[in-house]
């Protein structure tokens, strides 16, 4: 049975570029166990997720007329940072602390455009996950779908028609085992700034909105990407979007979770994936938590 998650959040949703002359493997290893552990450790974060993608070159989403689909190689973010916060004043808590931070993205970012959400624009509509907090390989296919709006196109009308008419549509398909959505306030620039690193979006390339969207296997995705209601509330949202960009996870890890490091927050999620293959129960007693979260054996 899938539920609908009401809950209180904003949230923090980053699309991330590789940085030249590193290899995937190296901005895949770096960005889960340097950079994330250290992004767990600043205060004010609900959830923080990484999401491992891969480029996207067309063949799998149906084409509508009037919709470009972004294939654009410049264009290829190979991951998405999701943070989420029970409350604005969290958010600012965590961009404040944010700069140690902000010095690590030019190891392995070439840009990182930071898009946030307002109260009520982020939106668990169903989830069936067989694991929502993963670390490692998804049993799911799972993608993420970035929408940008008609230049004309007013915010409201174009929200209205993302909650209204297309997410509407999605939920009638029993294929959709996941369903969560953000409609974007403008791009953030308040972080601080990053050696290298672009901030700041090119003109026509901005996204408004996003869909998180899984399926049990191959056969529920193509069955719904042919269906009636998912073709025809695109079809009824030519005159609203102008581009659409959707990327499918490799793999992804949790950090942060219910406001508390998750192993991967604590030790890398290499290391956590490693002790949860071979069962390593004493890698998670609490004394070598305090051990190796405090460099000292609690007495």
């Amino acid at each position: 049975m899938a539920f609908a998650d009401a809950r209180e959040e904003v949230v923090f949703y980053v699309p991330l570029w590789i940085r030249n002359g590193i290899s995937i493997e190296q901005f895949d290893n770096y960005w889960r166990d340097v950079h994330g552990p250290v992004c767990a450790r600043l205060p004010g974060q609900m959830e923080y997720w990484q999401y491992h993608l891969s480029a996207y070159d067309g063949g799998i989403f149906p084409e509508i007329k009037n919709i470009r689909i972004n294939t654009d190689p410049a264009d290829q973010f190979l991951g998405i940072a999701e943070l989420t916060f029970s409350s604005v004043e969290d958010r600012a808590t965590w961009f404040t602390a944010s700069a140690i931070l902000m010095d690590d993205e030019h190891n392995i970012f070439s840009k990182a455009i930071g898009y946030t959400t307002s109260m009520g624009n982020t939106r668990t509509v169903s989830s069936r996950l067989s694991e929502p907090y993963p670390n490692g390989p998804l049993s799911e296919m799972r993608y993420h779908v970035l929408i940008r709006k008609e230049d004309a196109v007013s915010v409201e009308d174009f929200r209205d028609y993302m909650k209204d008419v297309l997410m509407h549509a999605i939920t009638k398909r029993s294929e959709v085992v996941q369903l969560r959505y953000h409609l974007f306030d403008a791009i953030d620039l308040s972080r601080p700034d990053a050696q290298g690193v672009e901030h700041v979006e090119k003109d026509g390339k901005e996204y408004h909105a996003a869909f998180e969207i899984s399926f049990a296997n191959g056969l529920d995705r193509e069955s719904f990407f042919a269906s009636r209601e998912f073709t025809q509330a695109l079809t009824d949202g030519a005159l609203m979007i102008d581009m659409i960009k959707p990327c499918a996870e490799r793999f992804a890890a949790t950090f942060v979770r219910d406001h508390q490091m998750t192993l991967a927050g604590q030790r890398g999620s290499s290391v956590a994936q490693l002790v949860n293959d071979l069962g390593a129960l004493n890698q998670i007693r609490e004394d070598i938590g305090s051990l190796m979260l405090t460099n000292k054996l609690e007495s």
